[in-house]
């Protein structure tokens, strides 16, 4: 198996792994950072660099807002283009796949698939129980099993899992429980917890006060160090047809990702994201109908002795 191709199939899953029910367990969540000061906020001073009082913000309507975001985001789905650039000892590379992502049920159910030039490089998805990870450019081709909360293994983001995408894809909603300070006039930032999934602890949140959708995003480990990170920007208004226009969620439409632990980062582009019904037909979420599909001819069930 190819650099690349170790390169992409891990992590394209884990740059996701993908999927959600985190949705809900972050839904259910009312543990968090508690505010700076009630019914106030810090505001840095750059040149005394000191802390000053600042107008109150509503701590309560921006976690409403996003929420309500989020909601418009039970099923989603969308297609594009990734782009890994990374370095080693033989110098810069770059490397292109197409990419399709859907997620339904609030992120309970989700499908990543990567290909190139009509090949296809990886299928990982997840339910509200476990996830998948099919290999076929591996030798011998490869189907990797796990629980919901276990990171994937040999990945370029050892913590990740279904929630850590969608967290930093802003698709998860926040606890109520959020700390805001006040960064610049035009930007705060929020940090809350999460419930530990590997390393994976607390999230930092920069919003943009003019259209008050996230723009950094940063997930941290008990520590406060960062473990990945995404900017996302050119924001999109979703194609929901099922809802309200005044409904319809902003999302990112240009997205990096990076790790802090390893050489690679991936820009990803989507086109026209929404909720397309050809794009979230059942059998793309149905683990034994996707296995009948892929074949692989060995099995790791990470809760389970390895078998073949």
């Amino acid at each position: 198996m190819s650099r690349i191709d170790h390169l992409i199939s891990p992590v394209f899953f884990l740059v996701f792994l993908l999927a959600i029910e985190a949705c809900a367990t972050a839904n259910k969540s009312g543990d968090g950072v508690q505010p700076t000061a009630p019914g106030r906020v810090a505001e840095k001073n750059s040149s005394a660099n000191a802390t000053v009082a600042a107008p109150a913000m509503d701590v309560a309507a921006i976690v409403s807002q996003q929420n309500h975001r989020v909601a418009g985001l039970k099923i989603f789905a969308t297609r594009g283009s990734a782009e890994l650039r990374w370095h080693d000892e033989n110098g810069d590379h770059f490397e292109q796949a197409q990419v399709d992502l859907a997620w339904r049920n609030g992120g309970d159910d989700i499908s990543l698939r990567a290909d190139k030039m009509g090949e296809r490089l990886a299928w990982a998805g997840a339910n509200a129980k476990e996830w998948w990870l099919f290999e076929p450019k591996r030798e011998p081709s490869r189907l990797w099993l796990g629980a919901r909360d276990r990171p994937v293994p040999d990945s370029l983001l050892p913590f990740a899992g279904p929630d850590a995408l969608l967290e930093l894809l802003a698709a998860l909603s926040w606890p109520n429980t959020v700390a805001i300070v006040q960064e610049s006039p035009g930007n705060f930032t929020a940090e809350f917890a999460r419930p530990p999934r590997g390393a994976w602890v607390k999230t930092r949140v920069q919003v943009d006060k003019n259209n008050a959708l996230p723009s950094h995003i940063s997930l941290l480990d008990a520590k406060g160090a960062v473990l990945a990170e995404s900017e996302l920007s050119v924001p999109v208004m979703a194609v929901m047809n099922h809802l309200p226009m005044a409904d319809r969620p902003m999302v990112a439409s240009k997205i990096t990702l990076k790790s802090v632990s390893n050489v690679g980062v991936w820009q990803i582009f989507w086109d026209e994201p929404g909720a397309r019904e050809d794009r979230l037909k059942d059998r793309l979420f149905d683990l034994e109908v996707i296995r009948g599909v892929m074949r692989p001819v060995e099995v790791i069930d990470l809760e389970k002795a390895p078998k073949k």
